[in-house]
């Protein structure tokens, strides 16, 4: 080997552990952290051969370290680490760079998320079963090849075993003819599993209805045949992207952020910030999507105990974001980010295209107005950080999207199969009265029921306007009578208060009652003597209609408003707790905002809750058209006039 070889060698080397190891306390862990703390574990004796890596997630440090840590400094990284033995659940806290295990307990009552060998390592244990095996000859099936089960967990304490066992309920389906089960499953069945014992606990049968064989289920062999009149778009910037990424932190225009891919949460946005007139100015310190809670809407056998904390059970599947593909989901000229999860053998997995980010033309201006024949006006661009979530069925593109005049758009599209159930009418028998034939679905297909179900976001927000210490403002708008006057009776005016406590700013939707909802710095005023601030401003939401004493509902308590406020606790990070699952629902938003403590000019987090109830509908099916949900976080009395004045007349 010559000289060369050798020198281009110690350099490659030199990259990769440079690119191993983190450059701020915020990074995600390293394929390296993860490996120290698998060793870490095994060498204190807690990673024996038969024990499951549920979940490694980095322990974010304390935010007052965070906000005065410089480069050059210590970098102190922690992970949380959950791990499975038998029926038993432990946690563990490690301290990555000292190797040393900080806390190790059994976690008692609630239980770690489920992983892939649970889901889906019981089939054969399911359907060797003879009780299923004398249900399915009930319903004519002999043939069990192509029958497809696999174990739901549930989250919510359900029955007695989950005190001490780890429970899935079985769901079995038809997969002949077809590539997937979605569409033909076997109804009636109750079947709960012993994931650690592997064994079918018992089998309630309430009696089967005949798996549908029309619909087109098969979307995959639909062949492509371009529409008439479709003609190519397409977007090039020849002079490369107008953002840049320079350790981990990444700048676009004014914008000035950090982000992480979590395995639990997703994309997390930290430190954004605006460049006003030179100067960055703090806006959010973090931003992520904290829980999913999916509950259907059907008390049948089979269908009561499908209620879903999609985020804190699921993620110990290897997270919950899987790959995007270019030219689909996003540009292939965007930038590409990878991820880390960990197996159940400890071990790090690398998976490429987690996230994507690129900038796209709105096709819109971001102002304009036409006067004395002349129009003025900016056109606008827009920055897009995009990751999809597929839990199951379901399909998620979750977009964080930044505006030039300091606004994030956040949305989530949800596309994927919905959940269907047969049933013995072949279509509806009314849809015109209260006499149709089922009041928990709709048809999508010959003898085919969509499902009626819910889907609610809980959107953690840890807004730092202008400094920590904020307050959260009501800006009521409030009808106002005029009297004595020939020319209008009735106005409305705002009425701002301070919300003191917690409870204050438990808030929904009131079309009637309409009010803006203002994250306030009260130390820092613009020119106008206005407090700085930030609204967090709704769009199409809904809340839950479950009543508060389900145990469905308890679990994902953060669905019954629309908004919540809490005073920053580093330990508060997950809107229906850190272990939801066969939780009996003793934390989360709903339970922290009893002991109602002071809001007011202090660090404080909004959770937004991003909802929608799912009446199927015969277009969603076999794969649903794509539906997005929004809201907005837009400065008010931020700036101290229109701060995109200065924009270019062109896109250039």
């Amino acid at each position: 080997m010559n000289l060369m070889r050798v020198l281009l060698l110690l350099l490659g080397l030199a990259t990769f552990a440079t690119a191993q190891a983190p450059v701020h306390p915020l990074d995600a862990l390293t394929s390296n952290e993860y490996w120290n703390v698998y060793d870490t574990l095994a060498t204190a004796g807690h990673a024996t051969p038969d024990t499951i890596f549920s979940s490694v997630l980095l322990h974010p440090p304390s935010k007052s370290l965070v906000l005065t840590w410089r480069p050059g400094q210590p970098i102190p990284r922690q992970a949380d680490v959950i791990l499975l033995r038998g029926a038993k659940s432990y946690t563990a806290l490690v301290d990555v760079a000292a190797r040393r295990v900080v806390r190790f307990d059994e976690l008692k009552g609630p239980q770690a998320p489920f992983v892939t060998s649970e889901l889906i390592g019981m089939e054969e244990v399911i359907k060797s079963d003879p009780r299923v095996i004398e249900a399915m000859k009930k319903r004519g099936i002999t043939d069990m090849r192509h029958v497809q089960c696999f174990a739901l967990p549930v989250a919510y304490r359900a029955i007695p075993e989950q005190a001490t066992q780890r429970i899935g309920f079985a769901s079995c389906s038809m997969t002949h003819r077809v590539y997937r089960g979605w569409g033909r499953s076997i109804e009636g069945l109750s079947i709960p599993i012993d994931i650690t014992a592997r064994k079918v606990l018992r089998v309630d049968d309430t009696g089967g209805t005949p798996i549908p064989t029309g619909g087109n289920t098969n979307y995959e062999d639909i062949p492509e045949v371009a529409r008439p009149n479709t003609t190519s778009i397409a977007t090039v910037q020849p002079q490369g992207t107008a953002y840049r990424i320079d350790k981990g932190e990444i700048s676009w225009q004014d914008w000035r952020f950090r982000m992480r891919i979590d395995p639990r949460v997703g994309t997390v946005l930290n430190l954004v910030r605006f460049v006003d007139k030179g100067k960055p100015r703090s806006v959010m310190y973090e931003g992520s999507v904290s829980e999913l809670f999916v509950p259907y809407m059907d008390p049948a056998t089979g269908w009561n105990n499908r209620a879903f904390i999609d985020a804190g059970q699921f993620y110990g599947t290897g997270g919950h974001l899987k790959p995007l593909r270019p030219d689909l989901d996003c540009p292939a000229r965007a930038t590409w980010f990878d991820a880390f999860t960990v197996g159940e053998n400890g071990a790090p997995k690398r998976t490429a295209n987690m996230a994507c980010l690129f900038e796209r033309n709105l096709e819109n201006p971001a102002w304009r107005h036409a006067e004395n024949g002349e129009i003025q006006g900016r056109p606008a661009r827009q920055l897009v950080l995009r990751s999809a979530a597929v839990i199951g069925n379901y399909d998620y593109i979750m977009d964080w999207r930044f505006e030039q005049d300091g606004t994030i758009e956040v949305a989530v599209g949800a596309t994927g199969i919905i959940e269907t159930k047969p049933v013995k009418e072949k279509t509806a028998s009314s849809t015109h009265d209260h006499t149709t034939t089922h009041e928990t679905g709709q048809f999508v297909a010959p003898n085919t029921l969509g499902v009626n179900h819910d889907h609610y976001f809980s959107y953690r927000l840890d807004l730092d306007v202008d400094g920590p210490a904020n307050s959260f403002m009501l800006h009521r708008l409030v009808p106002k009578r005029i009297e004595n006057d020939p020319m209008r009776k009735s106005i409305w005016v705002l009425q701002p208060s301070t919300a003191q406590r917690e409870k204050d700013a438990i808030l929904d939707i009131r079309a009637d009652s309409p009010a803006m909802w203002m994250f306030m710095n009260p130390s820092t005023k613009g020119p106008l003597n206005y407090e700085t601030g930030y609204e967090v401003m709704p769009g199409a939401t809904a809340k839950s209609l479950m009543s508060a004493d389900d145990p469905v509902q308890k679990i994902g308590a953060f669905s019954a408003h629309a908004f919540w406020v809490t005073p920053y606790k580093e330990d508060e990070r997950y809107a229906s707790g850190t272990y939801p699952t066969s939780s009996d629902a003793n934390e989360g938003l709903a339970v922290w905002t009893q002991a109602n403590r002071p809001i007011v000019n202090t660090d404080i987090v909004g959770w937004y809750t991003l909802g929608f109830h799912h009446v199927p509908r015969a277009e969603d099916w076999p794969v649903m058209p794509v539906m997005w949900h929004h809201f907005h976080i837009r400065p008010f009395h931020f700036f101290q006039s229109n701060p995109v004045l200065d924009l270019p007349k062109t896109l250039q």
